[in-house]
């Protein structure tokens, strides 16, 4: 059994040996200690803008969710609003002509009744892929709700405006769709005027829409 002394005496040879390791080990440099810290401290900033990066495509990536209708990946509604407002300002402030163009697919609920949600979504998905391959590069497609579509056409006045809508509505017409056949749709357009906002310019493309449904539908009418 170990004595109070023997213990104190044992400890004393581990402090004495510890002191001795401390005294025989080699002094690092300090130019090699700040080399060390700076590496260590640039590993860790590339780390650091590592993870900014990773967040700032995450937030990217939820921000494009957010603008886009998930069945169609075209803009939604508020994603519209917002671009609709500024192509307005832009229109106003230089002088330059916006046409508004919002389409419907006639008969709609019928596809849904006859053959389903389904094949109703795969309708809204052709007719919005169409319609895409149509657009120029500064024309904005978006989904407006339901079946219904607005195509927003910076520099182009009401005439240009017409002749795209009639374009897009006789390429609908001429397709034939999955399973069920043919589709047609409804075209209102209307061209931005001086004391015009969003809403207003929504109404008289709106207003266009119904009355070319009123007129026989598969028609393009300008209000």
């Amino acid at each position: 059994m170990n004595s109070p002394g023997n213990v104190i005496k044992f400890r004393d040879r581990e402090q004495r040996l510890r002191a001795r390791r401390r005294s025989d080990a080699v002094p690092v440099p300090v130019e090699k200690q700040l080399a060390d810290a700076t590496v260590q401290l640039e590993l860790a900033n590339a780390k650091l803008i590592q993870q900014q990066n990773e967040f700032e495509l995450l937030a990217r990536s939820l921000e494009q969710q957010a603008a886009r209708d998930a069945l169609t990946g075209l803009f939604n509604r508020q994603k519209f609003d917002s671009l609709c407002a500024a192509e307005i300002a832009r229109g106003k402030r230089y002088g330059t002509p916006l046409a508004l163009i919002m389409y419907d697919i006639d008969g709609f609920k019928s596809i849904n009744d006859n053959y389903g949600h389904l094949v109703g979504d795969r309708v809204l998905v052709e007719t919005a892929t169409l319609v895409s391959g149509r657009m120029r590069q500064l024309d904005t497609l978006a989904r407006w709700g339901g079946e219904e579509f607005m195509i927003l056409a910076p520099h182009t006045d009401i005439e240009k405006a017409r002749l795209l809508a009639e374009q897009v509505r006789t390429v609908i017409d001429d397709t034939s769709f999955s399973t069920v056949g043919r589709v047609t749709c409804s075209f209102g357009v209307t061209a931005l005027s001086e004391h015009d906002t969003v809403d207003k310019l929504i109404y008289r493309a709106d207003a266009a829409m119904y009355q070319a449904k009123r007129n026989g539908r598969n028609r393009v009418e300008i209000g």
